[in-house]
């Protein structure tokens, strides 16, 4: 470890200038099909689109209020925010998010650890304890993204038949105790996300869609029926709900989840306050450390080996959602530590510049874990509150400011 950290505090981590990333994303062959100086897909400006446009770069408070825990595990009710190895979130943990230049907080939670059978009661320290949390970032002004996380498993969040039912109950009462309890939070800051990845495990399309596969076709269909009840409730609780913008995943929260022509936007009564979400991790074997084939180190701004798997998933967002006023947030992206820290900055630029292009806004999935090979995806020290290096933030901010 110390070893790592001092590599890691020493090695040359050049960023791309803002001037080389727009070069770079201007020559890719993958090309938005309405995209230019004579198209505007945000002229008229909806809530939602003006909200998108000023979120800036958002940051994921990732192993923390989403941990969860088995019966038997020692870490009981609030201590659970602790239980996946990350210290308390504290004030000077906001504050330091904020002096680095991020606009926006997605705060994961589960909620399965703090419910009763019914789901109609959620312990009510976990509940003031997320309230706690929520707070200290509007307070900074931040923008706030608060969801359901690691909810999706049988007897909670599930999308296939055999499930659906106590899947409804879930979505009804945990989003109504929500709804319930951050009724009077900014209607503009705070924004609600319905679930996170839902998906079916360990089937052959658990992560990737099939549109041909009855099961998968199924589960995507119950994914917007679960949407659907989602905004039902948060709309019905009234109050600053009934103005809340809210953000939509697809099947997996995958780009194919959201592109199948199949997914259904939710009936709202509010105009203009929806969001899309999508998850990516691209290029994948660079991204990810994968058992199967081959794990990539290097990644090259002006090679389409690189970046041809980043812009084909922003630009079907772009051509799906944003050409069509609706605006994308891009709630979790990042790379692991594969000890080629150089690299992995370079690809956070040309992350942050394609989706700049496309007006899509990005929050970094950080779990807190430095130096873990095939794991780590911290770049925020949550013990210093403070950056032990600023190239991965530098490379992301240089990378929005290439359009």
């Amino acid at each position: 470890m110390n070893n790592r950290m001092e590599e890691y505090l020493n090695v040359n981590m050049p960023v791309p200038t803002a001037t080389e990333l727009k070069e770079a994303v201007l020559k890719g062959s993958i090309k938005p099909l309405h995209y230019g100086k004579d198209f505007n897909p945000f002229s008229k400006m909806t809530a939602a689109q003006q909200i998108s446009l000023d979120m800036g770069l958002g940051f994921n408070l990732g192993n923390t209020f989403d941990s969860v825990v088995p019966a038997d595990s020692v870490f009981k009710g609030v201590e659970i925010e602790t239980a996946w190895h990350n210290p308390k979130t504290t004030k000077e943990m906001i504050k330091g998010l904020k002096a680095g230049g991020f606009k926006t907080i997605r705060i994961p939670v589960s909620w399965r650890n703090h419910v009763e059978s019914s789901f109609d009661i959620v312990d009510p320290a976990w509940m003031a304890r997320v309230k706690e949390v929520v707070s200290w970032c509007l307070d900074e002004d931040f923008y706030v993204i608060l969801n359901t996380h690691h909810d999706i498993c049988p007897g909670f969040i599930y999308p296939d038949d055999e499930n659906i039912d106590r899947a409804v109950d879930f979505m009804k009462n945990i989003w109504r105790r929500i709804s319930e309890e951050f009724i009077d939070f900014s209607a503009e800051k705070l924004l609600y996300e319905s679930m996170n990845e839902i998906r079916v495990f360990k089937a052959p399309f658990e992560w990737t869609p099939d549109y041909d596969n009855e099961d998968c076709v199924k589960a995507m269909k119950n994914t917007n029926r679960l949407n659907q009840i989602f905004v039902d409730t948060v709309r019905k609780s009234g109050g600053k709900n009934a103005e809340r913008c809210l953000i939509i995943p697809g099947y997996s929260t995958s780009t194919e989840g959201v592109c199948w022509d199949g997914f259904e936007l939710p009936d709202d009564p509010a105009y203009g306050k929806m969001f899309v979400a999508a998850h990516m991790y691209s290029p994948a074997h660079f991204a990810f450390f994968l058992k199967e084939g081959a794990n990539l180190l290097t990644f090259d701004i002006n090679d389409p080996a690189s970046t041809d798997p980043i812009d084909e998933r922003l630009t079907k967002l772009y051509d799906n959602f944003i050409s069509k006023g609706i605006p994308v947030a891009l709630d979790e992206f990042g790379t692991v530590d594969k000890e080629n820290d150089p690299e992995r900055v370079k690809c956070l630029a040309y992350t942050l510049a394609k989706a700049t292009q496309l007006k899509i806004n990005c929050c970094y999935w950080d779990n807190g874990v430095f130096f873990r090979y095939g794991d780590g995806m911290a770049i925020f020290d949550r013990e210093k509150a403070s950056f032990p290096r600023t190239e991965p933030l530098d490379a992301m901010l240089e990378g929005m400011k290439a359009f």
